[in-house]
């Protein structure tokens, strides 16, 4: 391979694992084993070699959005594999087909990738829990329809349940308090997103209005959460199909407007 041919490669590689205006000579040099003035006398300008790649980039239909989007989604398959503890960014990197370079310019390690898999479920989440809940107290049989509601949450874990394996495995093993903290952000974000649907609620007199509505987020999210980790170290003993019912009737029952 002439030094040309793998200038030009190792450009394309590293366009394909992080933004174009973020890519130097020097960037390019190192990967392709060069001086970075021979980058320099090959891809001319720093802006000529930027607008050369970006055109690259949009050939290939490809974005720093996509390459973070390709490890997020090699991640979770990992760490679905081989568990939070075991797995490594060599197995992330090797699954998105990039560089283990490529894994560490969007996340700074190993929690904070699985940190940020934690997030985007969680954004998930949050996009279709408005109309969610609209479809909630808009049924003619709320605790029917609630019911329903928990049931399909409760199923998606049963479908995979080393999501909320791992999730918890996570939590057990960290111990920085860094990521204590971006898991405080991370859960004040679900309460304060679910507090304010709840307060919309409240407004139209659809649900109590005498109780504070980041607290009743609170309340129900740990009923949840909890009754998944329950389920998962013993899960003979929850039954979900048999519960929802009655745990719908003490939720609803408890956010049902004061009748007069």
């Amino acid at each position: 391979m002439s030094i040309r041919e793998k200038i030009f490669q190792a450009a394309l590689e590293l366009a394909a694992e992080r933004p174009v205006d973020q890519i130097t000579f020097t960037d390019i040099a190192q990967a392709a084993g060069v001086h970075w003035t021979t980058v320099r006398r090959h891809l001319g300008s720093k802006q000529d070699m930027r607008a050369f790649l970006a055109e690259k980039q949009a050939e290939l239909g490809q974005s720093n959005a996509d390459t973070r989007t390709r490890l997020l989604d090699a991640a979770t398959r990992v760490f679905a594999k081989y568990g939070y503890a075991e797995a490594t960014l060599d197995q992330v990197a090797a699954e998105a087909g990039m560089t283990k370079g490529a894994v560490y310019w969007h996340f700074s390690g190993k929690s904070d990738l699985f940190l940020a898999l934690c997030e985007r479920s969680l954004v998930q989440q949050l996009q279709v829990l408005p109309n969610q809940a609209e479809s909630v107290v808009s049924s003619s049989n709320r605790v029917d329809a609630l019911s329903s509601w928990l049931l399909s949450q409760f199923e998606q874990c049963l479908e995979k349940p080393e999501k909320p394996m791992l999730f918890f495995e996570f939590l057990t093993c960290s111990r920085d308090p860094a990521i204590r903290e971006k898991l405080s952000q991370t859960y004040n974000k679900m309460f304060d997103v679910t507090g304010a649907i709840l307060q919309g609620l409240q407004a139209r007199g659809l649900v109590a209005d005498d109780v504070d509505p980041r607290a009743l987020a609170i309340i129900f999210h740990s009923l949840v959460n909890g009754m998944i980790q329950t389920w998962l170290v013993d899960p003979a003993s929850v039954q979900f199909d048999k519960l929802v019912h009655d745990v719908s009737r003490v939720l609803w029952f408890g956010l049902e407007p004061n009748r007069k």
